[in-house]
């Protein structure tokens, strides 16, 4: 009986104490708190768009940044300040720039006139969707793997 109310006892704190975690998880900050790295990224290539909000949103396992825009862009960096996902639904799309060579060849001869309106990269695998809703995976050298749904 012990050991059962001990059992439930521990598993009603581990619960209450990631909850209380995950409220104080995302927190606005200030530009200059990104690491230098995303400051960068968005003066780079985000230059002609205004800033609506940054979080940084800290996990256990994690530890990310979201900077959004007022236009509803969007960028996600990983802790160190890489880039992981891309959002921009605007009239040009993601900033060509920042799409490796191989897949953005593949884009212009494939599928001629349309533009990427989100890339997303992770660990093997970096997943690009077009403004004409078909979405792409590609390995992580840039080779077409799928269309996937």
């Amino acid at each position: 009986m012990k050991k059962k109310f001990f059992l439930i006892a521990t598993m009603l704190f581990v619960t209450v104490s990631l909850a209380s975690c995950d409220d104080d998880a995302k927190k606005v900050i200030e530009f200059n708190a990104l690491p230098e790295s995303a400051q960068t990224f968005v003066n780079t290539h985000f230059s002609d768009k205004q800033i609506a909000v940054i979080y940084h949103d800290r996990h256990v396992t994690d530890n990310e940044y979201e900077v959004r825009f007022s236009d509803g862009a969007k960028v996600d960096f990983t802790r160190k300040g890489e880039w992981d996902e891309v959002e921009d639904h605007d009239v040009d799309g993601v900033p060509t720039a920042i799409i490796p060579q191989a897949i953005n060849e593949y884009i212009v001869s494939k599928h001629a006139g349309q533009f990427t309106v989100k890339i997303s990269k992770e660990r093997k695998k970096i997943e690009v969707e077009l403004n004409s809703d078909i979405e792409m995976v590609f390995d992580k050298n840039g080779e077409f793997v799928s269309y996937s749904d």
